[in-house]
Parts: structure tokens; sequence; C-alpha cells
């Protein structure tokens, strides 16, 4: 499915909820204000979340193999702390 070009890229969306958050944590924005900003921090959240579950499925299409998906965990590889050698 292609993106149409109007439509705001992930972190545009992760940027105008954050935005939200900032405005709303400030208590300085009368209540109408308020429920309209936290209106449109939920909307681009969930914009937000629709992306991210396009390429979960996109990622599972390209991890397919012999007609399974497979999956495993991502793992990131941890420094050894200084001074402490195993081998």
């Amino acid at each position: 499915m292609a993106k149409k070009k109007d439509e705001p890229k992930f972190e545009e969306l992760v940027a105008s909820v954050e935005a939200a958050l900032q405005q709303l944590d400030s208590g300085d924005l009368p209540l109408e204000d308020a429920l309209k900003r936290y209106e449109e921090g939920v909307a681009a959240l969930r914009q937000a979340f629709g992306i991210l579950k396009q390429a979960e499925k996109k990622v599972q299409l390209l991890s397919e193999r012999e007609g399974e998906i497979t999956t495993r965990d991502f793992e990131i590889e941890e420094e050894e702390p200084e001074g402490k050698k195993l081998f």
C-alpha cells in the first residue's frame, strides 16, 4: 500500500504526541484547548500504531521461509564491563 503524500510520517506523529504531552503536562491550557489537544494526540498515536502494524506485517512477510513465518527475539549484544572478561 503506497503512502499518500499528505499522510504524516511516523516520526512526525511521534513528535506530535510528544508535543501534546508536554502541553498537557504544563497545565497552562484552558480546558477546551486541553481536550482538543488530547484528541489530536490520541489521533496521532492511533495513526502511529497503524504505521507500526503495517511495518510489522511487512517484516513478517519478508521473514517468511518455506511457507512459515519465522520469528525470533531481537537481541542486542551487550558490551562486557571493563575488567570483567570471561576469556
